[in-house]
């Protein structure tokens, strides 16, 4: 496996996006397997706070050299699903009637869930399950192409 420096805050933010629902316009994201580095690259002409020249260049740097540079897939809006289902699924309270409670907030929409939530702290213990999810996928992720990644 190789070894490779990664912000875990950076990469996070490429991973872990709901891709389906964040996205407004095609948007790649890759990591530089040399310097460890996150790069955003606009698929079309719209470069969202990224000038059009440094973005054509980066699109064109990645193509050239594509060995170089691992693409980010990001979640789907279904994975978050997915994760908010495996949160509620778990041991996360010892408390039966308020997990069976808090399951049935659930009716597919997480904003949703989130509102009807009386007690807050919750919503922070999902946050805690989610984050640990996203990195042990986003570990899963790198080691399935070879990287042991260095946080």
């Amino acid at each position: 496996m190789r070894k490779i420096t990664i912000d875990y805050e950076c990469f996070s933010l490429a991973f872990g996006r709901d891709v389906d629902y964040h996205d407004k316009h095609p948007l790649s994201t890759y990591l530089n397997l040399d310097s460890g580095d996150i790069i955003y690259v606009y698929e079309d002409a719209f470069t969202e706070g990224i000038p059009a020249d440094d973005n054509r260049a980066m699109r064109e740097g990645i193509e050239a050299a594509p060995e170089h540079y691992l693409e980010i897939p990001g979640l789907s809006h279904g994975d978050h699903h997915k994760i908010l289902q495996e949160f509620l699924d778990s041991d996360w309270t010892e408390d039966e009637k308020t997990r069976s409670e808090t399951r049935n907030m659930y009716f597919g929409s997480i904003g949703g869930w989130k509102k009807s939530l009386d007690d807050k702290s919750i919503f922070e213990l999902f946050r805690d399950f989610r984050d640990d999810k996203t990195k042990q996928l986003a570990v899963e992720f790198l080691r399935r192409n070879g990287i042991e990644p260095q946080w």
